[in-house]
């Protein structure tokens, strides 16, 4: 903050000073030590990580990975391979099938044979997936039981409050009878 002609405040928001302004190519002068030494310290004095990125010209996830470290971002996991079969056919070349997709592959290109993929790394990652999963079902379940514990409750307050004014219905109903045969009985 500066002291500003008549005493009022300015504040430059991020920046203690106004003159330390980056200069337009102090990206690309800076090796990558340097340039990330320079997103710490201006993250220190208060800046965004959307304005560091924008500032330096640097991608958002690079930011975030060097100000939160490597072990914050997970990468989500991979695809399982899908393997391709090889049927020929009597036409002019072979129809490859993928899946529910089919291409036509020239005759003059030899069949590959699948190398046989060792286990180990497909049952790793199958193993991966399938802890991710079960997480995420665990995730749903207490969600969903959170749910009908919540409806559950509602239901309980709706029915009494329902009861509740039958209640005061009945009465008052039964109170304007008991005051329309007083007046009948009386006159």
């Amino acid at each position: 903050m500066q002291r500003g002609d008549g005493g009022y405040m300015r504040v430059v928001a991020g920046m203690p000073d106004a003159n330390a302004r980056l200069p337009a190519s102090a990206n690309r002068r800076l090796k990558e030590e340097e340039r990330r030494a320079l997103v710490i310290r201006l993250r220190e004095q208060g800046w965004s990580y959307r304005r560091i990125s924008d500032e330096l010209n640097i991608s958002y996830a690079v930011v975030s990975r060097w100000l939160d470290g490597d072990d914050m971002a997970t990468p989500p996991l991979t695809p399982l391979p899908i393997r391709v079969t090889l049927v020929s056919s009597p036409q002019t070349g072979d129809t490859v099938r993928e899946g529910t997709h089919t291409a036509l592959v020239p005759q003059t290109a030899p069949p590959r044979p699948m190398a046989p993929e060792s286990p180990a790394p497909l049952l790793e990652h199958l193993v991966a997936q399938n802890r991710a999963l079960m997480h995420r079902v665990d995730q749903l379940v207490a969600a969903e039981a959170a749910r009908k514990q919540a409806m559950n409750d509602l239901e309980l307050r709706l029915v009494a409050n329902i009861e509740e004014q039958h209640k005061r219905l009945g009465e008052r109903l039964f109170d304007s009878i008991k005051s329309l045969l007083r007046k009948f009985s009386r006159g």
